[in-house]
């Protein structure tokens, strides 16, 4: 029972602990989590992948970064392919994509990491739905549960087997 208890123990710190090094520790360092969820830059980042982005000034932008900006209601992440200083715009393109935009500095989110991380994006949208907080929480208050009772047993079983020891066997 103490070897279930320690597996459901290990699972509970492995998990909470990547789920705050996924999501919270980044923010830490000034990254934002973003999920991907079109193929325009499916080179890079795949569709449902996570990306971090941090903060940038316009100067700081070189031909080629990963950028992320405001286009209307939507953020997106695209790669600069032109940067105008004089109209203060960047010339942006999906790596999948035919076309481009260009886009005002003023609409700089930040610079995007040159990396992502696959399917985390699909379980950071699931995970902050209230839906998702309700059945996470859910499942690691049972197994912190699970653990406890396999500890309780485990307990009784160590006390039982003590009285049983202590006891004299009369013929």
């Amino acid at each position: 029972m103490n070897s279930i208890r320690s597996v459901i123990n290990g699972v509970v710190a492995v998990t909470v602990s990547l789920l705050a090094a996924i999501f919270l520790l980044p923010r830490f360092f000034g990254y934002q989590p973003y999920m991907v969820v079109s193929a325009s830059m499916q080179q890079s980042f795949p569709v449902g992948s996570l990306i971090f982005v941090t903060k940038a000034e316009p100067e700081e932008i070189k031909v080629g970064d990963p950028i992320t900006f405001k286009s209307g209601t939507l953020t997106i992440t695209h790669r600069v392919i032109a940067i105008d200083d004089h109209y203060r715009k960047f010339t942006t393109k999906g790596d999948n994509n035919d076309s481009s935009e260009r886009i005002s500095f003023d609409a700089l989110q930040g610079k995007a990491l040159d990396f992502s991380i696959p399917y985390m994006g699909y379980f950071a949208a699931w995970f902050i739905t209230l839906q998702g907080k309700i059945i996470s929480a859910i499942i690691i208050l049972c197994l912190i549960m699970l653990s406890i009772t396999l500890g309780k047993m485990a307990e009784s079983d160590d006390e039982e087997s003590e009285g049983k020891k202590g006891r004299k066997k009369v013929s």
